[in-house]
């Protein structure tokens, strides 16, 4: 007899997911003060040199952009891999 979907198992899965929700909204949120906590402790002006260009930025600001450029590239490669992945599997035959 398989007692999986009795109302006490739903009920205990529902609260580990609860917990584990809430575990992790709490990690999230440490994380992203800590990130505040370190950008507001680097706002002088530093010389960026890249390529033929020089100029002065706060360093939140160049921080910041490189959190923006990293973000949208993983969001790009991910989706590109993910719709790679997509294109390779084949579908079985539909039979009428």
């Amino acid at each position: 007899m398989d007692n999986t979907n009795t109302p006490m198992n739903q009920s205990q899965t529902q609260t580990k997911t609860i917990t584990w929700r809430k575990i992790r909204l709490g990690a999230i949120t440490a994380l992203v003060v800590l990130w505040i906590v370190f950008l507001l402790q680097n706002t002088e002006q530093t010389q960026v040199s890249f390529l033929w260009l020089t100029f002065t930025t706060s360093r939140i600001l160049l921080l910041l952009g490189t959190l923006f450029v990293g973000a949208a590239l993983g969001a790009f490669l991910t989706y590109r891999f993910c719709a790679r992945g997509k294109k390779s599997k084949t579908m079985p035959p539909q039979y009428s």
